[in-house]
């Protein structure tokens, strides 16, 4: 059980990485090689620390840590749990896309405000699988801590690695008041 629950981890590692910043990448070196206006007039994947330190390092991390820790503990895994973590990943992925919109935050994805192309769709569903797996997790957390009195031990590195990410975006957007 626990060589198929290391795959399982490994897996998520590595779909995280490719997923968010991978395919991206490889995108954005083919579009740059092809001189197409997207990366040439856009800010592309390869131009954001948060995409290639977060989305290609930390996130997968994290990932890995949090998919660990639910694996460990299935007693929280159930129906409600994960509606709940799904909702607060839509809603938190809904605001940081509008926020970008009404920000004018165009880039490679949203070339106009308002306006995502696929790229855009793509990032769209990769952040909600994140942000609702990190959702989940910490309704997971919420409800052992009620429990145990005391937070699960890869909580804090989970916690770290997330507002490393947000430092990362923070600085990606110096000039930006979010």
């Amino acid at each position: 059980m626990e060589k198929n629950n290391n795959k399982i981890i490994g897996l998520v590692g590595l779909a995280t990485f490719f997923f968010g910043f991978g395919a991206a990448a490889l995108l954005n070196v083919y579009l740059y090689s092809v001189k197409s206006p997207l990366v040439l007039n856009f800010r592309s994947s390869l131009n954001f620390i948060s995409s290639i330190l977060g989305d290609g390092l930390v996130l997968p991390v994290v990932n890995m840590l949090v998919v660990a820790h639910i694996l460990n503990n299935p007693k929280y895994v159930n129906r409600l749990n994960l509606t709940i973590g799904s909702i607060m990943g839509l809603l938190i992925t809904i605001y940081f896309h509008v926020t970008q919109a009404i920000k004018g935050l165009v880039n490679w994805s949203m070339p106009t405000p308002w306006h995502w192309n696929l790229l855009g769709l793509w990032h769209f569903f990769y952040m909600l699988s994140v942000t609702s797996l990190l959702s989940f997790y910490f309704v997971i957390s919420v409800l052992e801590l009620r429990q145990n009195k005391k937070p699960s031990k890869n909580f804090i590195f989970v916690v770290l690695g997330i507002i490393f990410f947000l430092i990362l975006l923070k600085l990606d957007y110096a000039n930006v008041k979010l």
